[in-house]
């Protein structure tokens, strides 16, 4: 009884914070669509998270489309990835498209919010996506987690402005943002990555 009711107070709490969750209870496609090259074998549910292999590359598109809202989730790669001090060989990739139109040449037309280990916190449009003032690159290099354990964005849309925190720092924002509206993507690129507490809340 106990139990029941603290699951209770749980899910209205949350409910009272006006936040949806796309994280599925038993199938991938409760919340989302697979898009890309990667097969629908390719994404998985386990231990309360959405997983997938990397390979090959693709997304899953949310099946609802926003405008103004706040998407906050957690990523983490598989462990195991090794760079090589002083190389220029590139971070295992990942992250999210917001504002997601018709895929084009793999990708959908959007704004990408890295996930890329390398450059997390970037913001740049993709297949013709648009935002101004936005920074890209590796331009976080301090109180990163170690590969492999989770990070965490909130990212807010509100009016065409994209804000972009980071583990509760803010690291990047832009302006102008095209498309105006879309959905939100989970991309697969290249190595086994992690998605979970995946949620959304719309703004006026």
């Amino acid at each position: 009884m106990k139990i029941a009711y603290l699951l209770f107070l749980c899910s209205s709490l949350f409910a009272q914070d006006g936040f949806q969750s796309l994280m599925p209870k038993r199938q991938i496609s409760e919340h989302w669509t697979v898009d890309g090259e990667a097969p629908p074998e390719a994404w998985f549910l386990r231990d309360g998270a959405i997983g997938t292999t990397g390979q090959p590359n693709g997304f899953l598109r949310s099946k609802k489309r926003y405008r103004n809202f706040v998407l906050r989730a957690d990523w983490r790669f598989q462990k195991g990835f090794k760079q090589k001090p002083g190389s220029d060989e590139e971070w295992p990739n990942a992250g999210f498209f917001i504002l997601a139109g018709p895929t084009k040449d793999g990708w959908p037309t959007s704004l990408e919010v890295q996930g890329y280990f390398g450059e997390v916190g970037s913001v740049f449009g993709v297949r013709g996506g648009k935002i101004t003032g936005a920074k890209r690159g590796p331009f976080v290099k301090e109180n990163r987690p170690a590969f492999g354990d989770w990070d965490h964005y909130e990212v807010t849309v509100k009016d065409g402005k994209v804000t972009v925190v980071l583990n509760g720092v803010l690291v990047n924002e832009g302006t102008g943002a095209w498309p105006a509206e879309g959905n939100i993507c989970l991309q697969s690129e290249g190595w086994p990555v992690e998605y979970r507490n995946v949620s959304v809340k719309e703004l006026p």
